[in-house]
């Protein structure tokens, strides 16, 4: 029996093989002593297994087969833990769901479950009282025509998500293409006739010259020689003329370029079209409105808050804002508008916020609640938001209560950040599931994916 059983486990594995020879010692009778297929691991030959000698299941569950703590394993031990022997009588009861087989599952019950755990803290938080505000788009408002021109085609429509660039629409340029390449032919007449006057100047100023290498000559003319001077002033004079025309056509054939691109309207920022105010055959004048962006991707809040409150802000601080579905987001103030509402004796105050993570899509002028800080803190016990779920109507969590899951009912109150304030149901100190809560069941072992192996945590 011991060599086919053997032979059998070296055909499976290591791992497999420690279990398969000491279950072939099943035959043996009851004693402490090592089994014959056993012996070969007992390489010190102190007749006992050590640590560092047990392999595959042996080793993982090693404390487990231990039964009586000697930091050995013995045949008794070996031959109950793999083959269902006899107990050894000194050994104390033990439940056989530790025992850990190398796929992770237990030797009863469903797999470990991977989980994070968290601790319920005790911290002080702050007093806060609530102010309604509203989100506002720091880049909203329409975008306008800059050539007149009668509307060839709309790119977009409303609703459409638009980058900085992207063509809302597309003004007839026939008239726009014949203004350029007038303009371009202008210029090109232009450099044509500066050519001819430099060519002039420069025959006025060789002839110049000629009747300055004769005066002292007998063929010298005073008069031919100052009627020389004032041409080659005079053609200086029309060069100078003939270059600023031709830079003045240049820069109309700019202007036309840069009206024959601004055919194309595009837009100035990213955002979502919120509004169409124009349609295909339609005439616009310049500064008419084609269509409104919001830029959704830039957001601020913005709250009217009381004058009395205004005294305890400054530039910098931090405070809390809850949107409509519960969520609480962190927001640092940025500016107190120096202007004030004199009926309700408020001032508006704007906030950036973090909505970085937000999959609940934001609208221009969408409601929230800032809650500004008031008075001093106190202390209270919180728990991470992750760790909440939704049961039967109730708010539940998952304690870690010596590696098990553990449900728990828990009574939450206002937000502190990424936490909750506990009323009732956890005390500081106890280890939360907040990551891999939404599939466990009661008592189901726990593993905690940021502990160490050698260190499972287990709350109380």
């Amino acid at each position: 029996m011991y060599d086919r059983t053997v032979q059998r486990a070296r055909l499976i594995g290591p791992g497999v093989l420690v279990a398969a020879v000491f279950a072939a010692g099943t035959a043996f009778a009851q004693t402490p002593e090592l089994s014959g297929p056993a012996k070969p691991f007992d390489t010190n030959g102190n007749g006992v297994i050590e640590r560092n000698e047990a392999q595959g299941p042996a080793a993982v569950n090693f404390d487990t087969i231990d039964l009586n703590n000697s930091g050995s394993l013995d045949g008794d031990e070996l031959r109950h833990f793999f083959a269902g022997g006899p107990r050894p009588a000194s050994a104390p009861a033990a439940s056989n769901a530790d025992i850990r087989l190398p796929d992770g599952k237990t030797a009863s019950g469903p797999p470990r479950a991977r989980v994070e755990l968290d601790a319920v803290i005790e911290e002080q938080i702050g007093q806060t009282t609530p102010v309604v505000g509203r989100i506002v788009a720091r880049q909203t408002g329409p975008v306008a025509a800059r050539v007149n021109g009668a509307v060839l085609k709309m790119q977009v429509d409303v609703g459409d998500r638009v980058d900085t660039g992207d063509v809302l629409v597309i003004i007839d340029q026939e008239r726009m293409q014949l203004e350029r390449d007038r303009y371009a032919a202008i210029v090109t007449q232009q450099r044509a006739n500066l050519a001819a006057e430099r060519a002039g100047l420069k025959q006025t100023q060789n002839e110049l010259k000629r009747l300055e290498g004769i005066r002292n000559s007998v063929a010298f003319s005073q008069a031919r020689y100052e009627d020389a001077v004032q041409a080659v002033a005079s053609q200086t004079g029309n060069v100078a003329q003939t270059r600023a025309q031709l830079a003045q056509a240049r820069a109309q054939l700019k202007r036309a370029d840069r009206d024959l691109a601004d055919t194309s309207v595009v837009a100035p920022y990213p955002g979502i079209v919120s509004e169409t105010q124009t349609e295909i055959g339609a005439y616009l004048s310049v500064g008419n409105p084609v269509a409104t962006i919001i830029n959704d991707r830039d957001l601020e809040v913005e709250a009217d808050v009381p004058t009395s409150r205004i005294a305890s802000l400054n530039n910098g601080d931090v405070v809390n804002i809850r949107i409509a579905d519960g969520q609480v987001v962190p927001a640092t103030l940025r500016a107190v508008v120096p202007t004030e509402n004199p009926r309700t004796r408020t001032r508006p105050v704007r906030f950036t916020p973090e909505f970085d993570g937000i999959v609940l899509p934001l609208a221009n002028n969408q409601s929230v609640t800032v809650l500004l800080p008031v008075g001093g803190s106190r202390n209270a016990v919180t728990v991470s938001k992750d760790a909440i779920t939704q049961r039967n109507g109730q708010n539940m969590v998952f304690v870690s209560n010596n590696g098990r899951a553990q449900p728990r009912a828990v009574t939450t109150g206002e937000a502190t950040g990424s936490r909750l304030v506990v009323l009732s149901g956890l005390r500081a100190g106890d280890l939360v599931v907040v990551r891999g809560n939404e599939r466990l069941r009661p008592g189901q072992r726990l593993v905690d994916v940021d502990a160490s192996p050698t260190n499972d945590r287990g709350g109380g």
